[in-house]
């Protein structure tokens, strides 16, 4: 550590933080609230050569680091006890071109930053839902979200980038590594750098409906043979539809998010007029707006921290069964305002990527993200024992329905199946990891061979 601090005070533009710092608990912090992970520092490089010169010293010292930007992963992978904390958020800037529909980002830009840049072109990209997630990690992981069924997977939306590799040299990377990059994100090295696809779209239909839910499972039961009978008939890869069951202030609510991605809005209110005949409605917020206005508004009701973790099972269908299970157990849900269950759908109208990736889960199908959190310390053993016993139920129907792979950023490390998560891209990955982390520099990555 002697080296790394002497190399930081004949660099002093680079900030950083030691437990002794008044701003270390603050830098610290993510999503979860993980008190017994005490990185040694948190070092804040300002540029890729940066980046590049830290994990020079790092390496030829033997010093363990992991990479941090949103700081959302569900299980605190982003931080390591005892371990040096390379904190990307200050290389954040964004560089749209507006003729080439392209965005060259810094490695810590935040979902809500490039939201706001883009509403300024007129401009969207698949983002995931919570504003302060970290894009690159997102995106590079895979990346769920809103306008995945009009556009793809946040991975797909990657064209280049730059990584500072385990000799702390920088690369443009090379089709194999964007092979990689685009779907085991930083497993190959530090990504400082990403340019992807933007879509020129300036107005949007978007909103949440809340349907009266006072027979909660009734509703839940109507809404998707509702929903199932409108599929069979063909939905436009415009609509987003994201399903869940949240805490709000009268109680758990069957809520969705809508997003109507088309400049054809007078569509996107019949689809709305629709989807409001299937129940009674009892909040609809859906109004013209924009990606960025629609995204940043869950900054108001999405707490900033929570204990706990997250569960996640993907099925092609949302079967009877299925329906019967997610019925029985938001019967159970926790009353805690962070506890929650949702599903991102991908459909067969979502296009197909036009370049490699290591992202298998292509067929349509519902991840469901089953948030075992809470706000309060004393509520969160209930909420992860909710989690785990519908994470448990979903697995025991029918088998044929349920997809072998996982996604990585919402599994639990101990339920981590590589080998099943990128099917028949794993000798790849293994091999292009040889390739070029050898000596498994980024050990702490969130893809681990």
């Amino acid at each position: 550590m002697d080296h790394l601090i002497r190399f930081l005070a004949e660099n002093s533009h680079i900030k950083y933080a030691t437990p002794s710092s008044p701003e270390f608990d603050s830098l610290r912090l993510g999503y979860i609230l993980v008190e017994n992970v005490i990185p040694a520092i948190i070092v804040r490089p300002q540029s890729a050569e940066d980046v590049a010169a830290l994990v020079s010293v790092l390496t030829s010292n033997d010093l363990p680091f992991s990479i941090r930007v949103g700081g959302h992963d569900l299980s605190g992978r982003s931080q390591v006890h005892g371990a040096v904390t390379i904190d990307l958020r200050d290389i954040a800037y964004i560089h749209v071109d507006d003729a080439a529909h392209t965005a060259r980002l810094g490695g810590g830009v935040l979902i809500a930053d490039l939201i706001k840049e883009l509403e300024h072109h007129g401009m969207v990209t698949p983002t995931g839902t919570i504003p302060s997630v970290g894009y690159v990690g997102w995106a590079a992981h895979g990346g769920y979200g809103f306008l995945s069924t009009q556009y793809g997977f946040g991975a797909d939306q990657i064209l280049g980038a730059r990584v500072v590799d385990c000799h702390g040299q920088i690369l443009d990377a090379n089709e194999d590594m964007l092979t990689a990059i685009r779907g085991a994100g930083g497993l190959l090295g530090v990504i400082v750098e990403v340019t992807i696809k933007v879509y020129p779209l300036d107005k949007v239909l978007a909103g949440v409906i809340i349907y009266e839910s006072t027979d909660l499972a009734a509703t839940i039961k109507h809404y998707n043979d509702q929903y199932r009978q409108m599929k069979s008939e063909g939905f436009p890869s415009a609509l987003s539809l994201y399903q869940s069951v949240l805490n709000g202030p009268t109680g758990k609510a069957v809520t969705i998010l809508f997003a109507w991605a088309s400049s054809d809005i007078d569509a996107g209110w019949k689809w709305l007029h629709k989807l409001q005949a299937w129940s009674p409605v009892a909040l609809s917020t859906v109004a013209p707006t924009t990606m960025a206005s629609f995204t940043l508004a869950s900054e108001q009701v999405v707490p900033k921290h929570a204990y706990g973790t997250m569960f996640t099972v993907s099925v092609y269908e949302l079967t009877p069964e299925i329906v019967d299970v997610i019925c029985q157990y938001a019967l159970l849900h926790p009353n805690d305002p962070s506890t929650f269950l949702g599903m991102h759908e991908l459909r067969s109208c979502t296009p197909q990527p036009s370049a490699d990736s290591v992202v298998c889960a292509r067929s349509p199908h519902f991840m469901f993200e089953i948030g075992a959190t809470a706000q309060a310390r004393d509520m969160v053993d209930g909420a992860i024992e909710w989690g785990r016993a519908l994470h448990g139920a979903l697995l025991q129907s029918q088998p044929e329905n349920i997809i072998p792979s996982t996604y990585l950023p919402l599994t639990e490390p101990a339920l981590v199946d590589i080998k099943a998560i990128y099917g028949n891209k794993f000798e790849f990955l293994r091999n292009v990891k040889q390739q070029y982390d050898p000596r498994n520099v980024f050990k702490h990555a969130l893809v681990q061979l």
